[in-house]
């Protein structure tokens, strides 16, 4: 009973060490505030360059003021109001108006506009094409507004302004009807689980380089034969583990909680996208494939720079080893045509690469149900497991074995010795 209280408390000491120093460096805390401040950027900067603040369009109601007009054809008197365009007395007037920023186009409306249709539009211009579409359904919506209003039923009127909105529904193998996913859905069905997935291998990567060189530095500057005289090589694995899960995890959960306040609002201010709740499965499945991706990635650093010689033959040894988070992303082909064929199977059920997989294969919009997310990641934690348990029979023989190359022989013999 003593001996396990004092394992436990010797892993703890090596925990909060380890934790302490990996959440203390450069990259950490350079890493996740980079992406922090991109998600901030990006929520200011798309729905600029998407056409605006949601507010565009060419809908019934909407505020024309920045509009002018100069009716010569006598059509449409009744255009202005306190939500229409302003209404102008001359041409001169009107472009006064848009050069000192009142207005933003002036529209003059000639007086064979019934025979020819043509509408004169001025404005500033600007770059080798200029065009002005967001202005010009605007305006092609005043004019259908003006010459329908007191001619028609004003039902009619307004269906002749909002002719339809389509509803759309999939045709399914059986000859029955299924909704749609509405745009902003399926938008944030593809950004989030990718964005995430992205994250998830870059933070692997570097997780498992720091964790790697960390041991195998450990192990050839001789301070791991001093801390294993006071703790098994359990503890200290135990305790180096649970400190980059940890910190993997508090890491995923600032840019969780960021994508989540800043995600939403940049689809809601992009026309036409609408409003966009992310849900909590979603959730619930990238923080079980972080927890899941840094268990395996550290368990196989652990093991890599236990057995390596050296701190340069471990990154010879595992540079492999972060370049698996990433091969789903070489499918990404294959998973947008068919998500659900056998490129989205291979990606979500090998455990080596299921972390990154099942939220690439979610983004591409594989239909995973629950219970084949979580067998594919018991899978990562089983793996997880059995390198942990190679790792604290090799680990202590790898440590008298300082300078030397841990062959599949020597593996062997470690793990049909050792108690």
């Amino acid at each position: 009973m003593r001996g396990r209280s004092s394992g436990n408390a010797s892993a703890w000491v090596i925990f909060t060490e380890e934790l302490r120093v990996h959440l203390r460096s450069r990259w950490y805390m350079v890493f996740t505030a980079l992406v922090v401040l991109l998600l901030l950027i990006a929520m200011l900067l798309v729905p600029a360059l998407t056409g605006g603040d949601g507010t565009a369009g060419a809908a019934a109601g909407q505020d024309f003021r920045r509009i002018g007009f100069l009716d010569e054809s006598g059509l449409f008197g009744d255009l202005e109001g306190a939500n229409g365009p302003a209404a102008f007395e001359s041409v001169t007037t009107g472009l006064e108006a848009v050069a000192a920023g009142e207005i933003d186009f002036l529209y003059v409306i000639p007086a064979d506009y019934l025979q020819s249709g043509k509408v004169e539009q001025y404005g500033e211009f600007q770059g080798r094409f200029p065009t002005n579409p967001d202005g010009e359904a605007s305006f092609r919506a005043v004019l259908v507004h003006g010459l329908v209003a007191g001619r028609v039923d004003p039902a009619v009127a307004t269906r002749v302004l909002a002719p339809a909105q389509f509803e759309n529904f999939r045709v399914q193998e059986d000859g029955t009807a299924a909704e749609l996913t509405p745009m902003v859905e399926e938008i944030g069905g593809l950004l989030v689980p990718m964005l995430f997935a992205i994250l998830l291998g870059v933070g692997l990567a570097v997780g498992f380089g720091y964790m790697m060189q960390s041991v195998a530095e450990e192990k050839e500057s001789r301070l791991v034969e001093v801390v294993v005289t006071s703790a098994s090589p359990f503890s200290i694995m135990g305790g180096k583990l649970l400190a980059l899960v940890v910190a993997g995890l508090l890491q995923a959960a600032v840019w969780i909680i960021t994508a989540a306040l800043t995600i939403p609002v940049m689809l809601s201010k992009i026309p036409g996208a609408g409003d966009l709740s992310i849900s909590a499965g979603l959730w619930v499945t990238i923080i079980v494939c972080f927890t899941t991706g840094y268990l395996l990635t550290t368990t196989l650093a652990i093991f890599v720079g236990a057995v390596a010689p050296s701190s340069r033959e471990a990154g010879r040894m595992g540079g492999w080893i972060p370049v698996l988070n990433f091969a789903p992303f070489w499918l990404s082909g294959l998973l947008m045509i068919r998500p659900d064929g056998l490129a989205g199977e291979l990606v979500s059920y090998i455990p080596l690469v299921a972390p990154t997989g099942v939220l690439l294969r979610i983004s591409a919009g594989g239909n995973m149900a629950p219970w084949q997310i979580a067998v594919a990641l018991v899978g990562v934690v089983v793996l997880s497991l059995v390198v942990l348990w190679i790792s604290a029979r090799v680990f202590r023989a790898a440590i008298l074995m300082r300078g030397q190359n841990f062959t599949g022989h020597n593996l062997w013999v470690a793990l049909r010795d050792a108690e």
